[in-house]
Parts: structure tokens; C-alpha cells; sequence
């Protein structure tokens, strides 16, 4: 918020400033005084910007008495575990004379540390900056709860991994026992691997959501570390919910598969473009080979086509198609973007 003041309110805010206990006719003055909101103004006049005002809150918040507090920059209140980004960010709002909205870790007197979600704002005289006013909330419970939800996810993130990888290796053993052609087993591995991919993606987001482009390229991931450049993902930021992402990154992997196999990826020069675009709600996706072998449409559909075109069709809601083009397979999505990133939370009635 970018405030402004006359000359007249400029005085007056000048002679409430001195007034750091009472004795104040101004009902706004008062306020900013007696809220428990930590309230304190600065001076980007004087050198280094010092506090002027600090209210009783932010002397109760800090630990520090007033006498402690007037006359020092808010730096004062970093320590060691201050990320450097965040103040970086104050110090490039207070230059832009911008407000900021920003979390920092902040030290008491006694050394305990809290979470400050500090707002600050500049006051302007017209063109003339007089005054920055911050507000300070100290947040500890709400960022400790947020460490705890991540300590949460890594941990749900590390067994199920060590389940995924366990339900690899008695399906892989179970395949191999029964006499199971290598490369059926080879497709259980992969498609496996697959999911485990797209589980790291949304671990990553937290399992709320997960970026399309972070899907594909982690769907693509093997292959990508083996042929780089022949390879190509491109698109704007969409977002998917969990089992639309995860299917995505299945239907990806079949499609990568095959062209590693008969399509493009299995020569030396061939390439993949994976790109898509958002336009009038609408998400149009494409998978598109070129310089690969000629192509020729299967006489039957395996389960990795049925992934591809059925299954993905419905996770998304539109409609999808493979093209077994001469000159390279061409696969399309068509889908409403409305709802792909929204999963249910709650159930409906009729």
C-alpha cells in the first residue's frame, strides 16, 4: 500500500511520532499505539533508514525497551539463521521505495527466534518518501506447523518408496519365476518406474498440485538423460491435480517407451517435441515424433495405447487421439483446463 501525505498531516505525524506513550489527541495515532499489532516507523531520511516509533507491542514482541530500539535499523533483529534471500528482499523494496510482504526469522533479546511476517509500506509527500510504516506478526506456530508438514511428506515420501520398490522387486521376481518374456517384464519395471517419477513430482508440490512441464520432463527423465538435446518440453504453467498427473506421467512414459523401441528414439537422428498451449479454456497437447522410422499402425491396441488415448482422455476429461503418421506418431489432447487442478476435498450431494 503506497500512502501519501500533506504538509499539514506530515507535521502532525512528525509530533506523533515523538509521542511514544499517550498523551495523543489523534484517535489513529492513538490506535497504532495501544493495538497489539508490533507497529514501528522509519526514517529513510536519516541515515540507515532508523526506527523513529516502535509501539508497546513491538517492545513486548522483541524483548527490547524502547531506549533499545529507537534510533537502530530493523537489521537488529536478524541473526545467524536469517535467510539472506529475505532480507535481500527488504533491502531491494526499501531501494524500489516498494511495499513488501515477506517472512523473515527474526531474534528476541534473550535469543529465542520467532517467524515475523513483517508489511511494510512507504509514505510519500507527494513524490517525497518521509516515512516507511511496518507491521510485524509473529508467525512461529504457523511455520513450525508448516515444517511439520514437510517432515511429514518426506517421510510419507521415503516409504512409499521403499514400497514402490518392493512391490518392484516381488512383481519383477514373480514375472521372472513364472517364465515371463523378458520384455513384459521390462514394461512392468518401467511402468512402475514411471509412477514412482510422477510420486516425486508431487512430493515436491506437497501433493497438492503438480506443474504439467515437471510431469512430462520427469516422465521423460531416463530417456532424457540418454538422448538430451533430441528431446524437447515446452508449454505455460498448468497445473494438474494428483491422479491426473499421475496418469499423465504413465501415458508419457508408454509414449516415450515406444519411441524408443520403433519410433524416433530408436535411430540416431530422430526427435520428440512434447508442447501444448491454453487457449479459451481450453488445453491442447501434442506429442509429436519426426525423423524416425516409417510408421505403420498396429494391427491391435496394447494396454500402453489404451493408456495413452482411453484413460488419459478420461482422467482429463477431453478428448485424445494417436496418429500413426508415415512420417512420425502424433499424439493430441484436447481438454476443458477447468477442474484439472482442483481435487475433491469434500463429498457432494445430489
Amino acid at each position: 500500500m503506497r500512502g501519501s501525505v500533506n504538509n499539514e498531516n506530515r507535521r502532525r505525524i512528525e509530533g506523533e511520532v515523538k509521542l511514544q506513550k499517550g498523551g495523543s489527541s489523534d484517535p489513529f495515532a492513538s490506535a497504532v499505539r495501544t493495538t497489539r499489532m508490533p507497529m514501528v516507523i522509519t526514517d529513510p531520511k536519516q541515515n540507515d533508514n532508523p526506527i523513529v516509533f516502535c509501539n508497546d507491542a513491538f517492545v513486548r514482541l522483541t524483548g527490547y525497551s524502547r531506549e533499545e530500539i529507537l534510533g537502530r535499523n530493523c537489521r537488529f533483529l536478524q541473526g545467524p539463521a536469517t535467510r539472506e534471500m529475505d532480507v535481500a528482499r527488504v533491502r531491494e523494496a526499501v531501494e524500489a521505495r516498494e511495499s513488501i510482504q515477506v517472512d523473515l526469522l527474526n531474534y528476541r533479546k534473550d535469543g529465542t527466534t520467532f517467524w515475523n511476517a513483517l508489511l511494510m509500506s512507504p509514505v510519500f509527500d507527494g513524490d517525497d518518501l518521509i516515512y516507511f510504516f511496518a507491521s510485524q506478526l509473529d508467525v512461529s506456530d504457523r511455520k513450525r506447523a508448516e515444517e511439520h508438514r514437510f517432515l511429514l511428506n518426506r517421510e510419507l515420501d521415503h516409504r512409499v518408496k521403499n514400497t514402490l520398490a518392493t512391490v518392484q522387486t516381488v512383481v519383477l521376481q514373480t514375472l521372472k519365476d513364472s517364465s515371463v518374456p523378458r520384455e513384459v517384464a521390462s514394461a512392468v519395471s518401467g511402468r512402475l518406474q514411471a509412477l514412482a517419477r510422477s510420486h516425486d513430482v508431487l512430493t515436491a508440490e506437497a501433493w497438492a498440485s503438480a506443474l504439467l512441464k515437471d510431469v512430462v520432463q520427469g516422465a521423460l527423465e531416463p530417456v532424457h538423460a540418454r538422448l538430451g538435446t533430441r528431446i524437447s518440453v515446452e508449454g505455460p504453467p498448468v497445473r494438474l491435480k494428483p491422479r491426473i498427473a499421475t496418469m499423465l506421467s504413465l501415458a508419457v512414459h508408454e509414449l516415450g517407451a515406444n519411441a524408443q523401441r520403433y519410433g524416433s528414439l530408436s535411430n540416431g537422428v530422430g526427435t520428440v517435441h512434447v508442447g501444448w498451449s491454453v487457449e479459451n479454456g481450453r488445453l491442447s497437447l501434442e506429442w509429436r515424433e519426426t525423423d524416425g522410422p516409417p510408421v505403420a499402425e498396429p494391427s491391435s491396441r496394447g494396454y500402453g495405447t489404451r493408456v495413452v488415448e482411453r484413460v488419459l482422455a478420461a482422467e482429463f476429461g477431453g478428448k485424445a487421439s494417436i496418429d500413426f503418421a508415415p512420417g512420425g506418431i502424433v499424439f493430441s489432447l484436447d481438454a476443458p483446463v477447468e477442474g484439472l487442478a482442483n481435487e475433491a476435498t469434500a463429498w457432494k450431494t445430489a
